[in-house]
């Protein structure tokens, strides 16, 4: 190890704890892998996601601060994969995504603006504490992350995920009690409405399909997870857009996220 590495690693211990921390992190990480973004993310039971760090480019930073934070992260594959308790570890994001992503209103929504070309994402699992995100990204023109690229992080991240949850551990009482109450906020929302999306208007099943529409699952991605054929999907998926006046998944994610506006404002 080179002495600028061994003087960045020494900072890394020395800010544990404190702001400067997923900073120093990240300048180190730097040494191994090219990005040219970054943002780390706290998520816990009960409270909306805490921003730990961001260093966005100017497209992406639009995206980011606009409907993103405010609930609409709750659709994004990472966020996904924390609900469904990945493991601690390297994850690429093509491996996150669910089928036909790419395709969907949330992709057009908050990805191509950003002109994010790809991620790559380290999950950490925290306990009680709760889960660390930390992403890297390269944006056009930039190329995606190659195999070699995905292997150095993987060689590094026993290491990061030992700082991060000592970080999260030094740091709990200046970071997890600045978080709010979920009662009151945008999470029990999101979950509210895409639970029991329009209850009084569609069946069951329409409102799972609605669902996973707005997650950015495709007809094919949609059908598998509910044991149904592709065609009957469609079926349903017609039937809730005539009865909610849509015509298209864009058109109901809109409507999605205006409901979500509309609640947050009130908050």
């Amino acid at each position: 190890m080179k002495n600028n590495d061994i003087n960045r690693f020494v900072d890394i211990v020395n800010a544990i704890g404190e702001p400067e921390f997923c900073q120093c992190l990240l300048a180190y990480l730097q040494n191994f892998i090219e990005f040219d973004s970054a943002s780390a993310i706290h998520y816990r039971k009960d409270h909306v996601p805490e921003l730990l760090y961001a260093d966005l480019t100017p497209s992406e930073q639009n995206i980011f601060h606009a409907r993103f934070l405010h609930g609409a992260y709750v659709a994004s594959p990472a966020y996904q994969a924390y609900m469904h308790h990945a493991e601690s570890g390297v994850y690429p994001w093509h491996t996150l995504m669910p089928e036909g992503f790419k395709d969907s209103q949330m992709y057009e929504t908050y990805y191509r603006p950003s002109c994010i070309e790809d991620l790559l994402y380290l999950f950490v699992d925290c306990g009680q504490l709760g889960y660390v995100q930390l992403s890297v990204g390269r944006s056009a023109p930039n190329p995606l992350f190659e195999s070699a690229d995905i292997e150095v992080f993987k060689a590094v991240s026993d290491i990061l995920i030992g700082l991060l949850k000592k970080h999260l551990e030094m740091s709990e009482f200046k970071h997890i009690q600045q978080a709010q109450p979920l009662s009151s906020l945008v999470l029990d929302r999101v979950n509210m409405l895409l639970d029991n999306f329009e209850p009084d208007l569609l069946t069951k099943r329409e409102q799972q399909i609605a669902k996973l529409v707005i997650m950015g699952h495709s007809s094919q991605s949609a059908a598998d997870i509910l044991c149904i054929s592709p065609g009957t999907e469609r079926v349903h998926r017609a039937k809730l857009y005539a009865k909610m006046s849509l015509r298209s998944n864009s058109e109901l994610f809109s409507y999605f996220l205006d409901k979500l506006t509309q609640e947050s404002d009130g908050l």
